[in-house]
């Protein structure tokens, strides 16, 4: 369980500095938006609807919630690490740090599903204003790497949990009799 508890507590710290990460950056994406003219930008360029749908496409970045909502998820993973981490510390109360770290699992999966989802979306419309025909492919393989790397990570974590669940489970007094040995009755 204390190989559970650092595990837990390691990632709950990245979730702070993820809360962080996030927050200021779309702090940032708002103020870096109030300063851009697209039209004072592109008056220069020599295609200029194109350049001001790449600046569209910026804008609607920095109107996502992605930077609100995952920046909340995350201070609740670090919040939600503090306890999980000091109950699977002490294992005094086996059920419920196991019950806490199920949790902080499950948040996680979520989190890093709806963050992937909102990155995702925003990136076919991005894809779909370049007016190029190879982006098809690069769209689509973006997003089974994305979704797959989201999901085999979260396969890992669960099936890190099962093991310590496992091994942490209390010994019963059943014992099975052995089909490889005669018993000398």
């Amino acid at each position: 369980m204390k190989g559970g508890a650092i595990f837990i507590g390691v990632l709950g710290l990245s979730s702070l500095l993820g809360a962080v990460s996030l927050a200021f950056s779309g702090i940032v994406m708002d103020s870096m938006m109030e300063d851009f003219d697209p039209e004072e930008l592109c008056k220069d360029d020599t295609d200029r609807e194109e350049c001001e749908e790449v600046f569209q496409a910026i804008s609607d970045m920095s109107e996502m919630r992605l930077w609100d909502v995952g920046a909340a998820f995350s201070a609740f993973l670090f919040l939600l690490a503090i306890p999980t981490t000091i109950l699977m510390w002490n294992a005094e109360d086996r059920t419920t740090a196991l019950r806490l770290a199920w949790s902080w699992v499950t948040v996680h999966a979520v989190s890093q599903i709806y963050l992937i989802h909102s990155y995702m979306s925003w990136m076919d419309e991005f894809y779909e204003a370049i007016p190029a025909d190879e982006m098809g492919w690069v769209s689509l393989f973006t997003s089974i790497a994305s979704y797959g790397s989201v999901i085999f990570c979260e396969l890992t974590l669960a099936a890190g949990l099962v093991l310590i669940s496992y091994k942490t489970r209390p010994p019963t007094a059943l014992e099975m009799p052995s089909g490889f040995h005669l018993s000398e009755e």
